[in-house]
């Protein structure tokens, strides 16, 4: 089970939320590293979970059960939980702010109840860039204060101090990734380039695309990279303090304008924007740029796929042509 940075910590895993966007891409990292997986998911958003096969385990469960959750551990005697369970669509956890706080809150809370009962110590949890306070620069993990404004992070600040205070009273560790705006193929929540993508291909000719706030700046970061990171988090969980924060961020910003730009030059659409004030949210910060030094210093990881080349991938993977000069262009 080596890693770049020799052997890999832990010889079997349990994954919540394993079929997910994210969960579903760090499953075959880990078999690839010999690493042996229970893959755990409730099935919430209808993707499927991974074959059964030798050191892949997957079990239809949900985190909030804790009778499941301390069978599981008790039987297959998992030695490090990557948590990646969560409702994280931010219209889902406005629209139902009691499934939010009962799935990230309480269900965190019955994950880490069992695992200590079954004697686990090491734990990587998957927070947000969001738990930041709004300010303007990157958002760095020791120097930017923390201020969480809507439902998603709020819980999430939440589970941070949840595992935070898990790992203090049982002498266990605790990293935590905070994420920034993940895309990549198969998200199964509504998301902004899915809704672009639509528009931008409805017909031929010049496009107008109606949004809501063009304003806004994002760091967007290639769901690939992302199951890479947790892959590194997890791989030197054993070393730095019990508890440690690291940013999975590219470190670039995006407006939604300039997405929306990207997006049409990739597929040679002329596009126009139109913004449409009945789609702004009630919430919504102007920036969200994260500072990737940290987790590059101590993880050796940094996110390799640019957006330009991420968004040709999503828009080639949905069926709709990209040329080559357009994805080697600089991002």
């Amino acid at each position: 089970m080596a890693t770049a940075s020799g052997e890999f910590p832990y010889a079997k895993v349990l994954v919540t939320g394993g079929a997910g966007f994210i969960g579903s891409r760090v499953v075959p990292r880990l078999e690839a590293l010999g690493v042996r997986q229970v893959v755990v998911d409730n099935l919430y958003v209808n993707l499927p979970l991974p074959d059964a096969r030798d050191g892949v385990v997957p079990i239809e469960a949900d985190i909030r059960d804790g009778a499941a959750m301390r069978a599981i551990i008790a039987e297959h005697k998992p030695e490090a939980i990557l948590h990646l369970a969560a409702v994280h669509h931010i219209p889902t956890c406005e629209r139902e702010p009691h499934l939010a706080f009962d799935v990230n809150v309480m269900g965190t809370q019955t994950l880490l109840d069992a695992a200590s009962e079954g004697g686990i110590r090491d734990i990587v949890f998957t927070s947000s860039g969001a738990v930041y306070q709004w300010k303007d620069g990157p958002l760095t993990e020791a120097a930017t204060p923390i201020g969480a404004t809507d439902v998603y992070s709020i819980t999430k600040l939440s589970g941070e101090y949840q595992v935070a205070g898990w790992a203090g009273r049982t002498g266990g560790r605790a990293h935590i990734g905070r994420l920034f705006n993940t895309i990549g193929t198969g998200d199964p929540n509504g998301h902004l380039i899915p809704d672009l993508l639509s528009q931008l291909t409805a017909g031929e000719g010049p496009v107008t695309v109606k949004l809501g706030n063009t304003k806004p700046k994002r760091d967007y970061i290639h769901t690939d990279d992302v199951a890479d990171a947790f892959v590194a988090l997890l791989a030197g969980l054993k070393r730095g303090p019990d508890v440690d924060y690291f940013n999975i961020c590219t470190g670039k910003e995006l407006s939604v304008a300039e997405l929306v730009q990207l997006m049409g030059d990739l597929l040679r659409v002329d596009v126009t924007i139109e913004s449409d004030p009945t789609r702004f949210r009630k919430i919504d910060r102007l920036q969200q740029l994260g500072a990737p030094e940290k987790i590059l210093a101590e993880r050796g990881w940094q996110a390799q796929i640019p957006v330009r080349q991420a968004l040709a991938r999503i828009i080639r993977d949905l069926g709709h042509t990209v040329h080559e000069d357009d994805v080697l262009k600089a991002a």
